[in-house]
């Protein structure tokens, strides 16, 4: 089940990323929050995916998890007027979001690098998508893009 919305995860946010973000305009704060948002996200997993687990950071990766959660929620004072199909999407991906965090969580408290090395290989794969998306937002939104609207 967790491959499958980490696949749906990957999914909505292609769709997000390349159908509906690039059809509309972004204020500076907005490309920044999208920004900030995936910047926070690939941190977790990566810490989730790397870090070797202990009690002393079970805190850490709460504390950047909760973050990560709280930066996506303050998306709702960038966004007006969108479509339907576009708050849906946004509301699919607010679910999986701590879903899959819960699910790093796991497999980190777990140890899958050393019991579940196919899973643990599929969360490699999916860090490294992670950091294309990071690298990829980065590059359009700063670089690329050229419909900035005001405020």
């Amino acid at each position: 089940m967790t491959l499958l919305l980490m696949c749906l995860h990957v999914i909505l946010m292609n769709i997000d990323e390349h159908y509906f973000n690039k059809g509309r305009a972004h204020s500076v704060k907005e490309i920044w929050s999208i920004i900030i948002d995936a910047a926070l996200f690939f941190v977790v997993i990566l810490f989730a995916t790397f870090v070797p687990f202990s009690q002393e950071m079970i805190v850490v990766y709460k504390a950047l998890a909760a973050l990560s959660m709280i930066s996506i929620i303050k998306n709702e004072f960038f966004y007006q007027g969108l479509k339907k199909e576009e708050r849906l999407v946004h509301a699919s991906l607010y679910v999986l979001h701590p879903i899959i965090l819960f699910n790093f969580y796991e497999s980190w408290q777990n140890n899958y690098f050393h019991t579940n090395t196919n899973f643990w290989m599929f969360q490699v794969l999916y860090v490294g998508l992670g950091f294309k998306t990071l690298c990829y937002q980065i590059i359009y939104w700063n670089y690329i893009n050229e419909n900035i609207r005001e405020s």
